[in-house]
């Protein structure tokens, strides 16, 4: 990597691990008395459509995130350590959200698990980078040529960091109108997601980058 796309190691275990830690802090709480995580028990928690709607697109959004960040590994192996620890924070996403709410799981009209959901509007890979086929499923990754001119890494980050900005922002405006049992799930993908931001932020800023926008707070 080159030196002025470094940052600190401490600083990146602290933000890549964060979304992790959310994530185990919002399963414990949303299965309060359970031995182990378990799915929940949806009609005796009445989930709504409105929660279940919620859910499903919070597991596109990772899905399609995580196949961004696959393609963007496979365009730049220079940045690799960076965009295999934030795959890895939206695979756990969506296993966590398929996890605790079944429902999420079962989205109509989409054929396979979670790796074959249609990437919703915003989440697409981002430029310059070519669309994974099976993401998630162990199929090989299509055909990316590595580019790492400072323009192209630069054009790369600038684009993970938008989408993962509105990503949060979503996650952040749908905790606030779901139910209480799904509330704490998804302000934890929030939390994370501002964090993965800042972290695309920094690595974007020493490409020579400008980051444009932010999270909704």
């Amino acid at each position: 990597m080159d030196p002025a796309l470094r940052i600190p190691p401490s600083r990146r275990r602290l933000l890549a691990g964060l979304g992790g830690l959310a994530l185990t802090g919002a399963a414990g709480a949303l299965c309060t008395g359970c031995t182990t995580t378990t799915h929940l028990a949806e009609p005796d928690l009445g989930l709504s459509p409105t929660d279940v709607a919620a859910a499903r697109s919070a597991v596109a959004r990772s899905t399609a995130l995580a196949a961004s960040y696959r393609a963007a590994a496979a365009r730049h192996p220079s940045l690799r350590l960076l965009f295999d620890a934030l795959q890895t924070h939206h695979e756990v996403a969506v296993a966590t959200l398929d996890a605790q709410v079944p429902a999420a799981a079962g989205a109509p009209a989409t054929p396979g698990g979670p790796q074959d959901r249609p990437a919703p509007p915003g989440t697409t890979p981002a430029v310059g980078q070519t669309a994974v086929s099976g993401a998630g499923s162990g199929a090989p990754a299509a055909t990316v040529g590595v580019d790492e001119s400072p323009s192209a890494r630069v054009a790369t980050l600038t684009a993970l960091h938008t989408t993962e900005g509105t990503a949060a922002a979503t996650a952040r405006t749908d905790s606030l109108r779901v139910s209480g049992t799904l509330a704490p799930l998804l302000a934890s993908l929030h939390a994370a997601g501002a964090a993965q931001v800042e972290l695309l932020g920094g690595y974007l800023a020493q490409a020579g980058g400008a980051a444009s926008g932010g999270v909704g707070g």
